[in-house]
This record gives structure tokens, C-alpha cells and sequence, in this order.
């Protein structure tokens, strides 16, 4: 890591979810930065996310890695951000996982005094989980980008980070401008498009959505069962999702489709107009951990692969990253990409 103490800016690389998150921390730092986002028409997958936020995971009903980190900062972080942006993207919600069959009612029963149940409130017909919720994830993107335009700070612009920048020993530059670091939140993209740090463990994963209107569901509580049912408003819900790891097209499949249609079949959603599919591949790492750091040689910065779980993980791991920038403290070992230090040639 490059300790860059000057009043360079930073550059971040991408606007999605992550660099989004990333820009409002430092933002609230008061660091200069930049960021340049790709045209509209590069494929992303944060504007087909689900953006949901969940403290429990799994089958066993495990609390999620370091959740009580993560949701004691998301709260607090996303409730001033709507402030910040005047907008209302942030929505805590229950959301009830019924009991798939008797028998798997009876495993967890059996199991229920050694679970954690913090955030777990059981009836006869499942477990509701409590502080769960969702994040509008599109409506975050587009206020924050008028937010970031407003600023002077945001350039559309697809970068190649092989020809477009002059990278010296402690600084780098693009277009005649001067920047400490370059932070990289290009999503899956980073697997095949960066030569700095495209060799680490991504393992993107595919996924679509479909957006119904239907008067069958509740809207008060989100539906997980195999998949999950999130109430928009208005009637409105996203079902989902569907995982391909052979597959990283912009194109909804049929095959995809019917799967969420049998979901919504299971849910016991019968009746439902169709308004839409989405498509998006989450940044996903094989060790199911973020690729959160600096390049051990140059003034690069990686703040990637936080997979399906970016609303929660983001805020906490983007303080982490300015907390290291600033000399002030180090990333989580196990989301550092110190993990990696042996792939980087010297």
C-alpha cells in the first residue's frame, strides 16, 4: 500500500453499488476523489439486484459472517445517506422463512437451543428473522449519480486501465490529472478486464429477476423459501433468483423464466401479471469473501466481489478501506487482499 499523505484525489473505477458505498464514505471523510462510470449500456448487475439484507443464513439458520458488525454500522449508515440524498431507498422489513416440510420443521426444532436466536422469532409455520429489509438499490445509483454530477465529480467514461493511465511510483495519472490512488469497484468486470488485480479468486455467478404485480402476496414481509418474494409496493414484487456460473450475458434466458415461475408456484403465488426480467452477475469470490485492499506494489486499490451481499457489506468494509488509506487501521484478514500478496509479481 501506498501511505499517500498529499492532497491528491483518489479515482474510484465504477459507479455501481460498491463504488457508489465507497464515494459516500469518503464523501463523509471529506477525501477528494473522482469517479468515472461506464456508459448505461455496460452490462452491471447492481441495477438488477435484489438488494436484500438478511442477519441469518443458510438451512441452520447461521447468523451471517460478521453480522453484528455489519448491521449495528448499516442502520445508521443508510438512514443518514437518505438524508444526505433526500431520498427514501432504505427498508427494514421482517421477512418469514416457512418451514419447507414436517421434516425439516423437526430438524430445526431439534436444533433450536444451540442456534443463536438474536434475530429469530419461531412459530408454528416457520421463523421470522428480524432485522432483515431491503435496499432500492436503482433508486440509490441514480440519486447518488445526480448527487456526484451536481458535485462535478463524475465522468461517464469506460476505462482501460492498461492504456488509459500513467501509473508512477506514488501516484497516478489520467487525462494530465494526478491522482494518489486508483480504487477499482468494476464488479465482475475485474475478472477479465483488469491486469491488476483480474487474477484473483472471483467466481462471478449469474443471476435474473422477475418483477410481477399480483393481489396473492402479502406486502408487509418478504417470502424466503427457496428463493424470495420482496414486496416493491403498489402490489408490485421481485422474485428471485437464479444462479449460472457458465453463463455472463446481458440476456434473460427461458430457462431462468421457468424457474422463477415455478418459485412463485411454491410460494403460492398463482395469479400474477409479468412486467419484467433482470439480469445481472453478482462479483462473487470462490472463498465467499470480499477482495477489499491495496496492490502491495503500486498506488492501486481494489473494492470488489462482495457477491450478493453488497447492501450489508459495503458500508462497513468502505469505512475499513478509508481507515487503511488513512494509516488508522487495517482491512479484516479475512476480506484483505493481504491473502493474495503471493499471486502479485514484484
Amino acid at each position: 500500500m501506498i501511505k499517500n499523505k498529499h492532497s491528491l484525489p483518489v479515482l474510484i473505477v465504477g459507479q455501481g453499488l460498491a463504488g457508489t458505498i465507497l464515494a459516500h464514505t469518503l464523501d463523509q471523510a471529506d477525501v477528494p476523489f473522482h469517479i468515472l462510470d461506464a456508459p448505461k449500456n455496460y452490462f452491471t448487475s447492481s441495477f438488477a439486484a435484489g438488494g436484500i439484507f438478511n442477519p441469518v443464513t443458510g438451512r441452520k439458520l447461521e447468523k451471517s459472517w460478521l453480522v453484528d458488525e455489519l448491521f449495528s454500522y448499516l442502520f445508521p449508515f443508510y438512514t443518514q445517506l437518505e438524508k444526505s440524498l433526500s431520498g427514501s431507498f432504505f427498508h427494514p422489513m421482517p421477512l418469514f422463512r416457512p418451514f419447507a416440510n414436517e421434516e425439516m420443521k423437526s430438524w430445526l426444532l431439534e436444533r433450536k437451543e444451540s442456534i443463536d436466536n438474536e434475530y429469530l422469532r419461531w412459530t408454528d409455520e416457520g421463523v421470522w428473522i428480524e432485522k432483515a429489509g431491503w435496499l432500492d438499490v436503482e433508486n440509490v445509483l441514480n440519486c447518488s449519480k445526480q448527487y456526484f454530477q451536481s458535485k462535478n465529480i463524475r465522468q461517464e467514461i469506460a476505462l482501460n486501465p492498461s492504456s488509459d493511465l500513467e501509473i508512477l511510483r506514488e501516484k497516478i495519472l489520467f487525462q494530465g490529472q494526478a491522482y494518489a490512488c486508483v480504487i477499482f469497484c468494476e464488479g465482475f468486470h475485474a475478472q477479465q478486464h483488469n491486469p491488476y488485480f483480474g487474477h484473483l479468486n472471483f467466481l462471478p455467478a449469474k443471476g435474473e429477476l422477475m418483477k410481477i404485480k399480483s393481489n396473492d402476496a402479502s406486502q408487509e414481509y418478504i417470502l424466503n423459501k427457496n428463493g424470495f418474494l420482496l414486496p416493491l409496493g403498489n402490489h408490485e414484487f421481485k422474485v428471485g433468483a437464479t444462479y449460472r456460473w457458465d453463463d455472463f450475458s446481458n440476456q434473460p434466458s427461458t430457462l431462468a423464466q421457468l424457474d422463477l415461475k415455478n418459485k412463485l408456484k411454491s410460494f403460492g403465488v398463482d395469479s400474477y401479471e409479468e412486467i419484467e426480467m433482470s439480469t445481472g452477475v453478482r462479483p462473487a469470490t470462490q472463498d465467499r469473501r470480499p477482495l477489499v485492499g491495496f496492490h502491495p506494489h503500486l498506488p492501486l486499490a481494489i473494492f470488489n466481489g462482495f457477491g450478493s451481499k453488497g447492501v450489508s457489506l459495503s458500508p462497513y468494509f468502505a469505512q475499513q478501506w478509508l481507515a487503511e488509506w488513512k494509516g488508522e487501521g487495517q482491512i479484516n484478514s479475512e476480506a484483505s487482499i493481504r491473502r493474495f500478496y503471493h499471486l502479485f509479481s514484484t
